[in-house]
This record gives structure tokens, sequence and C-alpha cells, in this order.
């Protein structure tokens, strides 16, 4: 049998249930991956029934590249074969010079996504619950004695996250499955005015963590120009001081021996990065750059490459270079369009090749530096799956690999050409300025980014996703209140990783376009008209039906069969709710920009309502 005709027969026989669509499918092709855990056997009927629909769009929709569903479902077959084949371990390269050639994994642990909550409510292990435990044990399993990823990177700001982390790793090194000494652990915390209270914070994150030592610290989010005074005290009146400043008490903490590595993490602009490079005192960079764009630093640098400066001159430093968040905000990979998607199969999956793309990065492009390692921000176990497996296939068939990623890359170039012309892909970004310099606090670069993806890869709901945060910043914002009242009543860190505002219908932003080329203008007015039509939320502004988000109760709440119970919605919520789908439904969405397939069967524990948990 044909893996087309086991495919489409499973999904013929359980259109209701990706699960069985998994068993249906691997019962003939694969029988030991049936007694795989539930998580990967979900994700993969969610594959297969989404490849199914994607070849039979490709029939109807000239956007959706037709794809081979038998050579698609071979790539599905062959990395379901090495899950369970007991090989996989991600491959080390050296982090740059300056850690003394630290064997970095080019997969890291991100940990923001598996902690009970975000907030601080939670500073005891008695108040976390122990499915949620449960479930960040089995991840820091699978990455460090699976996988071989014994880089753990989390963030005095991710909830207790380091808290629960501390618990788990204490739990592994008692039981003799990891050692300390074998583990990268990093963690990052935000530059403070408040000196001590950064000291203070970094205190709680070695107790939390339960370690003697950092082998890496990050200042988290230098996004702003005054973190860089409260950092080097540079505009401090007591600068001479050097206990004015946070690197002071880094440097202490660093003779002390409880920090190794100094670096930082970014979601400013490609020149306030540079500018912290160029400081000379930093072994290592967290940045964001994909092949999608840079997020915030999108259009950013001397050619509009976002942050390709940033690496260059990091390389040239002898940096660890270290990139933020390839699958969500380098193009919400896990859930791509169905545009993408088509694009890329049936070499890569769009997370896989985002993943090569990077590891090769100094193959694929001339005079570019080598990339080091990237997150994966894993709120289940088999979210590491996806980068191990091509993590083990860039080092063991690089050759091949390689060969993939370059004529996906074609393709994507190609089908951005064929939208967006030849000219326009590399001048876009001129004259386009940031919410620093607008007059109206619009990320006028990233707008326009938003539009290019959008018309060459259908990435709306990524798009939409982008947009909203301007969205959310909006509804905070009070025009009685100054831009400077305003940023501080929002929270000066909370602006510096997500800043701007959203379009407002009406106003002229010819000042703030003031340095667009002539020739430029018109397709920029274009972009900011398609981005306010396609990519706001309809239902901004408008009152919120009061049970329409209401959460369920949580200690209701099943791990296994992860139901939601809703509370009912009265008549006038109803109205309300049917209103506003209206007004969305009445925007003709493309086929070809519709998600295939969403990874993330569950929502991750600290999204998800919070727990009522009575403290013993």
């Amino acid at each position: 049998m044909s893996l087309e005709k086991a495919a489409r027969d499973a999904v013929a026989a359980f259109p209701g249930s990706d699960l069985e669509v998994a068993m249906e499918f691997f019962a003939s092709t694969l029988p030991e991956f049936v007694g795989t855990s539930n998580d990967r056997l979900l994700k993969a009927g969610r594959c297969i029934r989404s490849l199914v629909e994607l070849v039979d769009c490709s029939c109807t929709e000239d956007a959706i590249k037709t794809v081979s569903l038998e050579e698609s479902l071979e790539l599905l077959l062959e990395e379901s074969k090495l899950l369970i084949s007991g090989k996989i371990k991600v491959p080390k390269v050296s982090f740059g010079n300056r850690t003394s050639n630290l064997q970095m994994p080019i997969v890291t642990l991100g940990c923001m996504r598996f902690q009970e909550e975000w907030g601080p409510r939670i500073d005891k292990m008695n108040m976390v619950g122990t499915d949620c435990q449960d479930n960040l044990l089995q991840i820091l399993k699978t990455a460090i004695i699976d996988y071989g990823i014994n880089h753990i990177e989390t963030a005095r700001g991710y909830g207790c996250s380091e808290l629960q982390i501390g618990c788990a790793l204490k739990q592994l090194y008692l039981t003799k499955q990891t050692k300390r000494e074998d583990l990268i652990i990093q963690s990052k915390i935000p530059p403070n005015k408040d000196i001590q209270a950064f000291e203070n914070a970094l205190k709680t994150s070695l107790k939390n963590l339960q370690t003697e030592y950092l082998d890496l610290f990050a200042f988290h989010g230098m996004n702003r120009p005054e973190q860089m005074d409260w950092v080097f005290g540079e505009g401090n009146d007591n600068a001479t001081d050097e206990c004015k400043h946070c690197l002071f008490v880094i440097n202490k903490y660093k003779k002390m021996g409880k920090i190794k590595y100094i670096g930082f993490s970014t979601h400013g602009s490609t020149d306030l990065i540079l500018e912290c490079i160029n400081k000379d005192c930093f072994d290592y960079v967290n940045l964001h750059y994909h092949y999608f764009g840079s997020y915030t630093a999108s259009g950013g640098g001397h050619d509009g490459q976002g942050n390709l400066d940033c690496i260059k001159l990091a390389e040239n430093k002898g940096m660890g270079i270290f990139v933020i968040s390839p699958f969500d905000k380098g193009g919400r990979l896990y859930a791509p369009s169905r545009q993408l998607r088509s694009l890329t199969l049936p070499e890569h999956e769009p997370m896989s090749f985002q993943s090569h793309w990077l590891w090769s990065h100094h193959e694929l492009h001339d005079n570019v530096p080598q990339i080091h390692t990237y997150t994966v921000g894993a709120g289940r176990p088999s979210d590491l799956d996806n980068p191990a497996v091509q993590a083990y296939l860039h080092g063991t068939q690089s050759a091949e690999m390689l060969k993939k990623t370059k004529a996906v890359m074609q393709r994507l170039d190609q089908a951005r050409e064929q939208a967006l012309g030849k000219i326009w892909p590399e001048t876009w970004w001129k004259g386009l300025p940031k919410a620093s310099e607008s007059k109206y606090f619009v990320e006028h670069n990233q707008i326009v980014w938003i539009y290019n993806s959008i018309k060459a890869f259908g990435m709306y709901e990524f798009g939409k996703a982008r947009y909203n945060s301007f969205e959310k910043n909006g509804e905070k914002w009070d025009d009685k209140l100054s831009p400077d009242e305003n940023i501080d009543k929002m929270g000066r860190s909370g602006w510096g990783f997500v800043p701007g505002l959203p379009l407002r219908p009406g106003v002229d932003y010819e000042e703030d376009w003031k340095n667009v080329p002539a020739e430029n203008l018109a397709r920029v007015k274009e972009a900011h008209a398609f981005v306010y039509k396609y990519c706001r939320d309809p239902n901004i502004g408008k009152p919120e039906p009061k049970n329409a988000v209401a959460a369920f109760l949580r200690k209701n709440f099943s791990v296994s069969s992860q139901l939601f119970r809703l509370p009912s919605m009265s008549e006038d919520d109803k109205k309300k709710a049917a209103a506003a789908k209206a007004d969305e439904e009445a925007l003709v969405i493309p086929v070809a920009w519709k998600t295939s397939y969403d990874m993330r069967p569950w929502p991750d524990y600290p999204d998800q309502p919070q727990r009522n948990i009575e403290e013993s």
C-alpha cells in the first residue's frame, strides 16, 4: 500500500480523531511508532490530515504550490523512525572565542512555556501542581538525557520557572541522572535603576535554581537607551562610583565564581544592539535573526537585513551567537500557512527549514557568520522532537540537508520576488521609522514587514499576532497623558520588548514618512492600508462579553483529557459574539493564508487560567 493511500484511508476513517488517524496510518507503515507517546501521535495525526488537505487545496488554489503527498509522508515517516531509534543526539559547537570554546548544543532548551504561571504569585513548590511539575521534569529528561540538550535557559521574569527548574534538577542530581557540571545553566535579569533590587533578583535566581553559579548570565531585554545607563553607569550623576551600575554587580559575582560568562538578550533596534556589542564587555548575545526577518529589528541595519550587522559584529568580537524564538517570533512556524508550507515541502516542514537555515547560515550566504544555537520554548516533551531530529540530521547528513535547504530557500526567494517584485524586497525599509522615531509611536518598519510576510508567504496569522501586540498597547494608551507618562504607566520594560501603537484611521502619517524615498511612498501607504484591513482585531474597543473568556475551574482540569469547561453565555453576550464574528467573516481571507496545522495540541501551563491552590 502506498503512503498516500494509507493516509487518505486513515483520514477518511477517523474524521474526528487525529490521534486515531496516526494510529491507523502507522499501524501499516511503522507499527512500532503506535506505542510512542500520545503527544507525538496527536501531532503526527494533525500532520497527516493537514497534508491531505494541503494537496487537495493545491488543485484549486494557485497560491498553494502543488505538493507531492507521497514524498511529504515519506519525510514524516523517516523522522518518526528516528524518534523511536534511540540514537538522536544534538551536536555541539564552540560558543565563540570569549567563552573558552564552551561546547554548546545547537538546540537550547528555553524555559518560558512550561512553568505553572507567568506572574510572581508562586514562590513555593507547594503552590505548584504536580501535573505541571511532572511535565516539566519530563521535558528536562527528554532534553538532557534523551537528546543531549544540556543548555537550559530561563529568566527571573519567567514566573516560577527558576523555582521549578531548581527542584527538578535537584531530583535529577539525587537520582544520578545528570550532574551539575554537565549542564550549562543560564538565567537572565533585566537591568534596573535600583542596583540593590537588581542584586537581590540575582540572589533569588541563584537560590531558586539551587545552584552555586550560573554558567551564563544575561541582562534580560537590553531594549531601551536608559538601560544602557543602568548597566554601564553612563548618564548617572554618580558614574564615578562603580557600584552605581549593574555591570559592577555582575563583575563582582563573576570574581566570586558565581557567574562564568556575561551576555545580554535583546528585542531592541539594530543600532542599540550594535552599541551594546561595541562595549566589548559581553561574551555572547541573545537576539532575533531569522529567514523571515528580525522581529522588532526587521528592516534595521545598513542594508535592511535586520540584525545581520549585529551577528557579524558579534563574530568579529568572538562572541557566542544565540538566536531567540525561531519558531514563534521567527514566523509562527509551528502553525504555518498553507501557502508557506507548500513552499517548503517536500524537502522540509517550515520549522525544519528555519532550523537548517540557521545552522547552515554561513554556508548558504557569503561572508556571514556561523550561528551557534537557538532556543526552543518547550511546553511539552514532544516540542523538542522536531528540533532534535533536525539537529541530528544536520550532524549526520549535512550535505543532503544543505542541498534541501538551498532548494527551499530558492523557492521562497522566488515567491517573494513574484509577490513583491525585484526592487521592493531590497528597498522597502528605507526611511521607515521605528516607534521611538515616530510622532504617533507606530512601528512603521514592522507594519511593512507584516505586509511583506503576508503577501509573499501567506503568513496571515503571524501578521495578526504581531499587529495585535500594538493593539494591546493601544488599549492601554491614554491620549490625555504624555508619551513618557503612558510608557511609564504601561511599564518601560514591557514597552521595550513590544513597542508600538496600532494604526489609527484618519491619521496622516506623512510626517513620519518624510524620509521614505518618493518611489516607495505609494507602496508604504498600500502596506499600511493592507495591514489595517486584514490584521486589526474587530473586537478591539468593543465591550467584552462577560462570560466569553471566563475561565473553567482549573481544579477540575484533566491533563490527560485536556477538557475545557466554559460557562454558558447570556443571550446578550451571544448577540455581541455573533456580531463580532460577522464582522470578521465579512473579510474574505484567501484559502492559502489559512493555517495548515498547529503543532500546539494543548495550551501551555502559564497560559491556562490560574488554579486554586491551598498553600500547605
